[in-house]
């Protein structure tokens, strides 16, 4: 499946856990030895692999002892400032957004 804007949060959660699950079995890994890599329970683990609800500090440390924390950076990409953001006078980078004119 593939992860799109319009998916369905339960889905989306849904194929995260598969591919999670998907990786750990392509390492030959047992659910009980990721879950102590990782440092969480193995109902974590296995709620995560379900497409429950797994907070963020569960998936990154999945991902960690994965070896796959580094993929993050495809879907949330540093953002670089323009020089007009930190042009003098502007006081630096944007801190909040403002509503359109």
């Amino acid at each position: 499946m593939n992860i799109r804007q319009t998916s369905r949060t339960p889905s989306v959660l849904a194929e995260v856990g598969r591919r999670i699950e998907r990786l750990r079995l392509a390492r030959n890994q047992t659910q009980a030895d990721l879950a102590e890599a990782a440092g969480v329970g193995i109902a974590t683990l296995q709620r995560l692999e379900t497409g429950g609800n797994a907070n963020l500090r569960t998936l990154i440390q999945v991902l960690r002892a994965l070896n796959h924390l580094g993929d993050l950076d495809a879907i949330l990409p540093d953002v670089e400032v323009s020089p007009f953001e930190i042009s003098p006078g502007r006081g630096g980078p944007r801190r909040r957004a403002s509503k359109p004119r």
